[in-house]
């Protein structure tokens, strides 16, 4: 991964720029008013592939409007591509999946060639979007079924990754209570709280998922994702949840070489609430990965 570069902008949003390809990870760059904007949408100006965790309004929103500039193919869940082409994204651009998809990716100039050279793409059907040859590929992507976590029942303004919980709500306790506290509670704070009870945080962040031109986002987030870049003989994990299925995550070949990993939340195992800490969680993960050389944490700033 000599000469690579990998930039952070907040939450699970980076760059990463690697063997002629820039990749954006996430697209939350411009974020509600009360947060800092490292990086707004209108300044980028180049980007070869864009990858979605999943489809909530920290991780979307900013992706429609990147590929409608640069020509970047998207790489998200049904979810995601639904809504990216309902706002306007031309469908070659758009590949969905689902996790088990291996993905060769290619530099613009090896595109271009092809585009001059038609002997240069793979074969394929009338009409479907096109690739060039799989050796002509500057790096790969496994791309794996993960899981979002959980939120703690006390919601604290300061999530301690030493904090152990244990038991459930219910015996049913599951992420699609995320997907209906979304729909019918955060989304909805303007409604259920008093004018005189919100905060400027919350006015900024009602006004924020009220743009759903603007700002591309579903409650549910389509299924999470994780991406395993395969570059060279070295591999990068991107990871943007606290969670996951021990199953793939042992089995996950080549391991990583560097980990991109979410720590914020109560960790979500194989479905099922994880009783005890997202540090315990976290540290767990990593040995399941082969301990990465390097652990690079997301999720953990102000959001």
């Amino acid at each position: 991964m000599t000469n690579s570069t990998l930039e952070w902008f907040g939450a699970t949003t980076y760059r990463l720029r690697t063997r002629g390809v820039t990749i954006f990870l996430d697209t939350w760059l411009d974020r509600p008013s009360v947060l800092e904007t490292y990086l707004p949408v209108d300044d980028v100006q180049e980007a070869d592939y864009i990858f979605i965790s999943h489809a909530h309004f920290d991780h979307l929103p900013g992706a429609d409007r990147i590929a409608i500039k640069t020509g970047a193919i998207v790489i998200a869940n049904n979810e995601a591509i639904n809504l990216l082409r309902e706002a306007g994204v031309p469908d070659h651009q758009l590949f969905p999946v689902q996790g088990g998809e291996r993905i060769p990716l290619f530099t613009r100039e090896t595109w271009d060639q092809a585009r001059a050279d038609p002997s240069l793409f793979s074969p394929g059907l009338p009409n479907a979007p096109n690739r060039p040859l799989d050796k002509l590929a500057a790096l790969s992507v496994d791309v794996w079924p993960s899981l979002h976590c959980f939120m703690p029942a006390d919601h604290p303004e300061v999530i301690d990754t030493a904090t152990v919980y244990k038991g459930t709500a219910s015996p049913y306790s599951c992420t699609l209570d995320i997907t209906i506290g979304m729909k019918y509670g955060l989304f909805q704070l303007g409604e259920l709280m008093p004018p005189e009870k919100l905060t400027p945080g919350h006015r900024s962040f009602i006004e924020y998922v009220s743009d759903r031109k603007r700002n591309v986002m579903s409650h549910c987030d389509g299924g999470q994702l994780m991406f395993n870049f395969v570059i060279g003989n070295k591999a990068l994990l991107w990871s943007a949840h606290l969670g996951g299925y021990d199953g793939i995550l042992k089995n996950l070949q080549p391991k990583p070489d560097i980990a991109i990993m979410a720590i914020a939340g109560r960790a979500n195992l194989n479905g099922r609430p994880f009783d005890g800490s997202a540090a315990e969680f976290a540290a767990m993960k990593v040995g399941w990965l082969g301990n990465p050389s390097q652990v690079i944490w997301c999720l953990h700033d102000e959001a």
